[in-house]
Parts: C-alpha cells; sequence; structure tokens
C-alpha cells in the first residue's frame, strides 16, 4: 500500500491530544505503568494519535473531529482517553500495515500500535526492557483468550472483584455465582497468593519480622573519632508531613535525640489529650528544604532537628558529644586534615562496612569483627499498620539482634547462586552522581540490601522458580503441549518476577523517606542510585506501597489493562532482542511506518541502572543447581548463545547503547561520538523503512548540541528532510507545558521522509524570498489546522523554517556550507524574522531584536535556562554575557527541595503596572540601546508624566518596537495585559511626540 503523500500527521490535532497526554501524567495513569518503575514513557493518546495519522492521508477524515473520535471513541465521555480502544472502522483502515520501534523501551508506541491493528515489530537492546515488553505485548496478545470460570469467593479470596466486574459486566460479585475470567490474571493472582501465604509461615521469615511491623526505618551509624560512640546519621528527622490546606494536615510525627531515638506524634498526642479532630490538625509548620523547621501547636512550638550528615561538604556530627566529624583518613590512620588531604572518614568508614560484610559472608571474618566496623547499619524507627493509619515507635536492640540473626543465616547459604554476587560498574556518569553508589563499598549488587532484605529476596526468588514448575505441570495434567505448558508458566513466572522487581525498588538500602506524600521513595526514583541515610525496608507481605503483596496487586491491575487493550485486536506483534545498530533478526523486511523514541544523549545510563533489576530477574526465571543457574525461562535474555550466562548488562551491552557517556567511553576505551552512534543506528533502521515510508521520532532533550546530533544524524547523513514537527506532551523532568513559549527547545514529534533528490540552496542569494515562503508555510499551516495563538505559532515559524532548509541540501551562507549546528541557527533566525515579518515590523536595534526575541522565548514565569537562550543567541548573534551587560537579563537560582537547583536567567521587562517597576527595569537598560531607551521613557511618560528625550530616527523605530509588541500580544505569544503590550498601545496612540 503507498503511503500517502499528504499524510495526516502535517495536520496533527496537537491541542487536543497533548490535552488528553497530560491527563495521564496524573490520576489518569495507565495502570500497567506501576506494574514496575521505567524512566521514560510515552504517553498512550500521544503514541496513538501519532502512528494513526502517519499512516493515514489527509483525505482519510472529512475533518479532525472525526478522526478523533474513532482514535478515541470514549472522549466525550472521560478524561482518560487512552482506556478506551479505537473504533473498528479506524482499525480496518489501517489493517496490515507494518510498524516498526526499534528503542521500544517500555512499549508505549508498540502497545498503541496493536491497539490500532497493526502489525508490530518492538527492538530492545536490553534484555531487562525485552522481558518487559515480553510482558506489556507478546502475553496478553497470546493468551487473552483464555478464560476459567470460578466462584465469586475465590473471585474475592484472590482480590479480582474488578477482573470480574469488567469482563462479566457485572455490578458485584456474589459468593455463590460463577465468573469468567482472564486464565493469565487468575494464575498471576491465584500463584501470587500463594507465594505470599508460603512467605508468611516460613519459619524463618516468622524469626526475623515482628508480623505487624510494616516497615523499619533505618540509617548508617558511624564510630566518632572523637567520643568513641556509635553515632546514628540521620539525613532528615521527619516520619510524616501530609498536608491537607495551607494550616492543615493529615499526619504530624518527627524524630527526635535524647541519648536515642524519641518520636513525636502529634496525631498520636491529640488523641490521647482529646479535643477537636486528631485526623486534621490545625498546626503552623515551617521547614528548610523540606528537612528540619517548627511546629506550632495547641500553643505549643516544636524544633524539629536538622540533618546530622551533610555528604556533598563531607562533614556530619556526631549526636553524643556534638563533635563535628569531617575527619581525613590515610593510610588508615584518621586525622584533621584538609579535603585536599586523604579520604572522608565517614566515606572511608561505609567502604570498610562493606568489605568487612563480604568477608563475614565468606566465613574469614567473626560476627564480633565485622560489628567491630567502624560504620555499620541501624534502625531507628518501625511503623505499625493499624486501622489503615501509620504508627511509629523506636526501635529496640532486639529488633537490631534480627538483624544479625539474617546475617548469620545468609553466612550458612554463601555461594548460593540466588545471592546476587555481580560487581556494579567502576565509572561514574557525564551528567553527575548517579553511577556514584560503588564509590562508596557498594561494589556487588547483593550490598545494596541489608542481611534481613537480602535473606527474605532470596527466599522469594526460590519460591516464583518453585511457582514456574508447579504451573508447567499443572498445564501439562490439563492437556496442554509441553512447549504450550512451558510458553504459559514463562508468562505467569514473568509477570511474578516483575512483581518481586517493584518490590526490591522499594525495599533497599538506598531508598528513603518520603514524609509528605508517598512515605517511601524507591531506589531508582532519583534516576539513578545514590547514597541515602534514611533507608526503608519493608515486611514483604504487609499492605504498604512497594511490599510484595502491594507489588502483586499493582501487576494485577496492569494486566488488567493489558488484556482488555489488546483483546479483539487482529494484530501480531514480535519482540525481539537486538541491536538498533545492526537489527540482524529482521534482514531485509520493510516497514510502512518507523515511530521510535531514540536516546538523547546524556540521557539515563540504562545499562547500569536496570542492572539493579536485571540480577532479580535473571534468578528468578533461570533454573539453579545449587552451584551456578542453568536457563529455563526467556534464556536468550540471560545466556549467550552457547549457554555460558551473562552475568551482568553493563559489561555487554553498555557499550553498545546509543549514548553519551564520559565515563562509560573512557571505561571500555570507546573513540566514539554520540553523533557517530545516533547516525550509525539510523542508518541501519531506515534500510528497513519503505521508500515512501515516514520516519517519527520523538526527542524530549533540551541542550541544543542534542538537536544538532538529530538533524546531523537524519538530514546530513542520511539524507531526510523534514515534514512537520509539532510539540508533545511527555514524561519529561521539565514538561512542554510548563516551558511554555520554549516547549519546541524540549520535547516534539519530529516526521521524516527520505528526500528525493539533492536541491542546493544558497541562502545569500533567495534570503527574502526563503523569509516569505516560511511566512506563507505559517500561515497556510495556521490556516488548516485552525488560527492557534501564543507559543503554537513560534513553534510553527521554527518548524516552518526547518522544514524549508531540510527539504535543501547543501544548504549554503556566507560562501560556507553549512553543518547541522549552522542549519540549526538560520532555522532560529529565520523563524524569528518570519514572526517580525507577520507583525508587519523591521527592526535594525539589535539589543532591541534580542529583547523581542526573548520576550517570545521566555518560560512562563519570565525566565529562560542556558539551554533556551542558546536559540536567542544564534537568533540575534551575540552571547548571553553581553545580554546580561546589555540590561536584558538577570541571574538567577531557580529550583527547590525537589527540583535540582540550577543557575537561570530572568528576562528583564517589567512584571507589574507601577513606577517603580518600570525603573527597576530601566536601571539596567539605560543608554545600552536606543529603541529599548526610548521606549522606557515612553513607557514612565505614559505612567507618570515622565519627560522624554529621543531622536527622530529613533522614535521611529522605537514605534516600529512598539507595534511588534502589540503585534505579538494579539497573536497571543505575549498576553494581552502584558505591561510592554499595554504601554506600547498607549505610545502608538500618543500622536504629540511623534
Amino acid at each position: 500500500m503507498k503511503q500517502p503523500s499528504d499524510p495526516l500527521i502535517k495536520y496533527f490535532p496537537m491541542r487536543e491530544v497533548n490535552e488528553y497526554s497530560a491527563v495521564e501524567k496524573g490520576p489518569g495513569r495507565p495502570p500497567y505503568w506501576e506494574m514496575v518503575f521505567w524512566w521514560t514513557r510515552k504517553p498512550l493518546a500521544s503514541a496513538r494519535a501519532v502512528i494513526a495519522s502517519a499512516l493515514l492521508s489527509r483525505e482519510a477524515y472529512g475533518n479532525v473531529q472525526q478522526f478523533l473520535n474513532d482514535l478515541f471513541p470514549c472522549r466525550n465521555e472521560q478524561k482518560t482517553v487512552h482506556n478506551c480502544n479505537p473504533s473498528p472502522r479506524l482499525i480496518e483502515k489501517l489493517r496490515g500495515r507494518k510498524l516498526l520501534d526499534p528503542f521500544a523501551g517500555f512499549g508505549s508506541i508498540p502497545l498503541e500500535g496493536l491497539r490500532l491493528g497493526l502489525d508490530v515489530t518492538a527492538v530492545e537492546l536490553l534484555p531487562t526492557a525485552y522481558v518487559f515488553l515480553k510482558a506489556i505485548l507478546e502475553y496478553p496478545v497470546k493468551f487473552w483468550k483464555t478464560t476459567i470460570e470460578v466462584s465469586g469467593k475465590e473471585v474475592k479470596e484472590l482480590g479480582l472483584e474488578d477482573v470480574a466486574k469488567k469482563f462479566n459486566n457485572a455490578r458485584q460479585i456474589n459468593d455463590s455465582s460463577r465468573y469468567k475470567v482472564p486464565r493469565l490474571i487468575y494464575d498471576v493472582a491465584k500463584w501470587g497468593n500463594w507465594i505470599v501465604n508460603q512467605l508468611r509461615s516460613d519459619p524463618d521469615i516468622k524469626e526475623l519480622y515482628e508480623e505487624d511491623v510494616a516497615v523499619y526505618i533505618g540509617t548508617w551509624e558511624v564510630k566518632c573519632p572523637i567520643c568513641g560512640r556509635y553515632t546514628p546519621l540521620v539525613g532528615n528527622w521527619w516520619l510524616a508531613r501530609v498536608k491537607k490546606g495551607s494550616s492543615t494536615y493529615y499526619r504530624l510525627a518527627w524524630m527526635e535525640w535524647d541519648n536515642g531515638i524519641k518520636v513525636i506524634d502529634l496525631n498520636k498526642k491529640c488523641r490521647e489529650e482529646g479535643g477537636g479532630s486528631c485526623r486534621e490538625l490545625m498546626a503552623k509548620v515551617t521547614t528548610r528544604d523540606e528537612e528540619g523547621g517548627t511546629v506550632e501547636w495547641r500553643g505549643n512550638k516544636y524544633k524539629i532537628p536538622i540533618k546530622n550528615i551533610e555528604p556533598k561538604r563531607e562533614t556530619a556530627q556526631c549526636l553524643y558529644c556534638k563533635a563535628e566529624i569531617n575527619h581525613r583518613v590515610i593510610n588508615g590512620q584518621i586525622r584533621k586534615l584538609t579535603k585536599k588531604d586523604g579520604e572522608w572518614y565517614v566515606k572511608w568508614a561505609l567502604r570498610q562496612w562493606n568489605e568487612l560484610y563480604e568477608k563475614y559472608l565468606k566465613g574469614e571474618i567473626t560476627l564480633d569483627e565485622l560489628l567491630r566496623s567502624p560504620a555499620k547499619p541501624r534502625l531507628l524507627v518501625k511503623v505499625r499498620l493499624i486501622n489503615g493509619d501509620l504508627e511509629f515507635e523506636p526501635t529496640t536492640e532486639q529488633d537490631t539482634e534480627k538483624l544479625w540473626r539474617a546475617l548469620e543465616k545468609l553466612r550458612a547459604m554463601w555461594g548460593d547462586p540466588d545471592i546476587p554476587t555481580e560487581e556494579l560498574w567502576k565509572y561514574t556518569a557525564s551528567g553527575g552522581g548517579a553511577l556514584s553508589i560503588w564509590i562508596w563499598g557498594f561494589d556487588r549488587f547483593f550490598k545494596l540490601f541489608n542481611p534481613r532484605q537480602l535473606f527474605t529476596l532470596v527466599k522469594l526468588v526460590k519460591l516464583i522458580r518453585e511457582v514456574g514448575k508447579k504451573v508447567e505441570e499443572e498445564r501439562l495434567r490439563e492437556g496442554l503441549s509441553q512447549e504450550e505448558a512451558r510458553k504459559y508458566a514463562e508468562a505467569i513466572t514473568t509477570y511474578l518476577a516483575i512483581a518481586l522487581l517493584k518490590h526490591v525498588n522499594y525495599n533497599s538500602i538506598v531508598t528513603s523517606t518520603e514524609p509528605t506524600q508517598k512515605f517511601i521513595r524507591e531506589t531508582l526514583a532519583f534516576r539513578g542510585i545514590a547514597m541515602t541515610w534514611n533507608w526503608v525496608e519493608e515486611y514483604p507481605v504487609s499492605d504498604v506501597l512497594g511490599s510484595f503483596t502491594r507489588s502483586l496487586s499493582s501487576v494485577i491491575e496492569g494486566l488488567e489493562y493489558l488484556v482488555s487493550a489488546v483483546s479483539g485486536s487482529p494484530s501480531r506483534v514480535r519482540v525481539l532482542l537486538d541491536d538498533a545498530s545492526s537489527l540482524s533478526k529482521l534482514g531485509g523486511e520493510k516497514f510502512d511506518v518507523v515511530v521510535t523514541d531514540p536516546p538523547y544523549a546524556y540521557d539515563v545510563a540504562y545499562s547500569e541502572l536496570s542492572d539493579f533489576y536485571y540480577v532479580w530477574l535473571k534468578r528468578a526465571l533461570s533454573d539453579s543447581d545449587g552451584v551456578s543457574l542453568r536457563p529455563r525461562f526467556l534464556s536468550e535474555a540471560f545466556f549467550d548463545e552457547f549457554g555460558v550466562e551473562i552475568p551482568i548488562q553493563w559489561q555487554v551491552f553498555a557499550p553498545k547503547e546509543v549514548s553519551e557517556n564520559k565515563g562509560r567511553f573512557e571505561h571500555f576505551k570507546m573513540n566514539v561520538s554520540f553523533r557517530d552512534l545516533l547516525a550509525r543506528a539510523f542508518a541501519n533502521i531506515l534500510r528497513l523503512l519503505k521508500d515512501d515510508g515516514l520516519l517519527v521520532v520523538y526527542y524530549v532533550a533540551k541542550k541544543p548540541e542534542s538537536w544538532e546530533n538529530l538533524v546531523d544524524a537524519l538530514w546530513r547523513v542520511n539524507g531526510l528532510e523534514l515534514v512537520t514537527a509539532f510539540p508533545v506532551a511527555t514524561e519529561s523532568e521539565e514538561s512542554v507545558v510548563a516551558r511554555g513559549k520554549a516547549s519546541v527547545l524540549g520535547g516534539y514529534v519530529s516526521v521524516w521522509r527520505k528526500r528525493v533528490s539533492a536541491k542546493p540552496l544558497d541562502l545569500d542569494a533567495v534570503r527574502e524570498s526563503a523569509l516569505a515562503e516560511i511566512v506563507d508555510r505559517v500561515g497556510g499551516r495556521l490556516k488548516v489546522a485552525g488560527n492557534f495563538e501564543g507559543h503554537t505559532l513560534w513553534v510553527y515559524s521554527y518548524m516552518a523554517a526547518l522544514e524549508y532548509l531540510t527539504s535543501h541540501y547543501p544548504v549554503r551562507a556566507g560562501g560556507i556550507e553549512l553543518d547541522s549546528k549552522g542549519l540549526l541557527d538560520y532555522a532560529v533566525t529565520l523563524a524569528f524574522k518570519a514572526l517580525l515579518r507577520r507583525t508587519g515590523v523591521e527592526l535594525h536595534d539589535r539589543v532591541a531584536q534580542a529583547y523581542l526575541a526573548l520576550r517570545i522565548i521566555e518560560s512562563e514565569r519570565g525566565y529562560v535556562d542556558s539551554d533556551v537562550l542558546s536559540h536567542v543567541e544564534r537568533a540575534v548573534g551575540f552571547g548571553h554575557v553581553e545580554m546580561v551587560k546589555y540590561g536584558l537579563l538577570g541571574e538567577v537560582e531557580i529550583g527547590g527541595p525537589r527540583v535540582a537547583k540550577r543557575k537561570a536567567f530572568e528576562v528583564l521587562a517589567p512584571r507589574r503596572e507601577t513606577v517603580d517597576e518600570v525603573r527597576r527595569v530601566y536601571h539596567y537598560q539605560r543608554g545600552k540601546s536606543p529603541v529599548l531607551d526610548c521606549f522606557r521613557q515612553l513607557q514612565l511618560n505614559a505612567l507618570a508624566k515622565a519627560s522624554v528625550n529621543c531622536g527622530v530616527d529613533v522614535r521611529r523605530e522605537t514605534v516600529d518596537f512598539a507595534r511588534a509588541l502589540v503585534e505579538l500580544g494579539k497573536v497571543g505569544i505575549l498576553d494581552e495585559d502584558d505591561v510592554d503590550v499595554k504601554t506600547a498601545r498607549v505610545i502608538i496612540g500618543a500622536e504629540w511626540w511623534q
């Protein structure tokens, strides 16, 4: 089938789809996202709309609303449009088309391809992601038709009421009635509950845990070099600070120190004192960067301690003698030295613990010798779950003793291959500390867990493995073939293993407490594995976020969603473990469309960080002979073609990742750039795309060099031209919505096709006609897509410039051939000029031009970061240092407790319509630009009748500047109530001074 020459995606309903996508970042999140944490997941609404519109022509639908109705039949009834499948009419239009996603990640794109009825191929480099894709795509498609009839009583026992209601259209579940439920979901629930019961009744588990304690909060303690006592290092003394309103709190509790841990629980104190609601406390609370602070309640003022550990400053404080612990260690000697000398004592002490921990397990030292380590884990508080509420109390020596009992049990089983002894990497990430946990001595994966956590997780692995065997035997007895039974057992075991991974993410010594919302912050919450000082240990079968019990429920809910999503789909799906740079398993196959979300240079270190999952996944899905692991399920993910175990992902796959990571490059001695890796991958991908097919790329990267890499790979190296592009709401840290007018510089979808022939372009010869064509393209887009306002007009201008330029090759300007950076520079310049051309204004004052550019591209709060600013620098031809000198920018620091602080720039424009505010801005800009100087004088005249002293020529251009501001207000790029816009209207109307 021939691809459309005028694809529907050129008229993409951006506004509506972005609204639907934004819902998925809140309570409307797709349930399968909660099965296990993964770093990036594209909104399903966006993926569905992008795929369908890339395969359809504009003529396929009379108007965009009809297209949206077929995409999301429930869109008029609910906001979470991803919950309903596309209409049969749309599926029929797309039947038989083939989709490839070579960087499939967590599967949003291929899943929506399945729902649209396409034949889908999802490719992943990493074994961990490959296994997840099997669970998301392949198993639901393979097994959704098989159901089992069970009693209402059993439905309730397994927690499958919602499943039974959904698949039987029932309003309520009666014990005596019978209900058909998908067999896949039923068996995950049945065998998951079997594991929970087995673990709960295990004598070792009973010995090591109190059954009514859901969570333990622990930290590290070090031996004080001054007083010799072991002092806990507490990163946050708050236990719960859950807010309802401005001065109302559901929960307030914290720790204090009185030669030991003491818990202050205001809800409990309220119940003891009586009077008023104890579920809603009226209190005044202050904090300092989310820790410490004060609480005023019922006439009492409490002071919450501040943390006594500051690793960035390499200092701590002993809680007993109050001494500062900033000592250094050289050759085992502890001394008071400068930071330049030796190693910080606390870091050295942690490294000592980890070294001795391993020696003890190997039988090389005694427990007494281990416990004399200068650092060791310490329990602080235990948390009981009573009537749905958390009750905090300090731990006792008996609680700590149970850690050491678990340690002795671990030592007895040392050598068991189910203990993850694989090594961590020995390098750091380009972007900071995401990979630096090993410098604290955590050099093997088992060291990321305290002894009781590790011992219990090994037991869970063995139970999941046992379930795999039981399920296979059960299905063989029911008459399935050996291969069918094995494949089904593989699916059930995989889902249970995923539940284990979610639990592992919430149950390590690199978790942390989160007192304001979730209570527990998971291991991988920081886009890395970070050293933490208040970690969490869970009783696996408790009913708390991240427990194995809760994780099992998350998997079941996710699976219910997936089975419903693919039910009745005519699609076929393949999940392949392959490298995008080779795609050897696809041969010469051709695809109608490639839709993908490639890496963004300085991205998540996927190979390394997902090894935190891999070491457990490999064990749960493999056999063990007590000495080593043996292939069982999905062996291609864990063993090479010769049956040899792949010990860890990072050693094999990190060098193959398309990424920019200086530490990784140096470790593997890789003499290559991200640009080369990306171009090589796309060259290989494009050989599988039909000649008339489209390549659709999600790209969420703020750094200009990242865009240079993409344009270089697609336009210069692989001969593509840009068909269209538009901003998208994504899962990125700073969303396209928050970035406002700078959104195009953050996340967008770009659509490319093969350039038919080389069309040289000399910009010096056609500059005016090029600008006119870009203005026409923008006008045409607005005419077809609707009269969009605000930042959309800027987006269209920028994209129109890129579309025009990439349709040519080579492109020359100033007598030289432009590289990708030069092309982007010209695109930004032409985009700003096109915007001004639409306002009917021509400015010659470069500083005034820069000011308008900054106003066009600033965030809603009036800021620009260095990445956004670089585009303005390109457009006007001078850098941010000069912009500061001209009074256009002021340096500020943005961010906060939950977002890393970073340098940014305030665009110096009046934000309030007052004389003082205009004077504040004029103070920086006076005498720097004739036009801006004159404009500020005129603003002050309009507000306070101040005198005006501008020459005639300057006045003329100032009127043009004012007209530009008014026009930018009319089209919505600037707010109509913006101070500059409002006073510009007055200035234009004040004929006296002209």
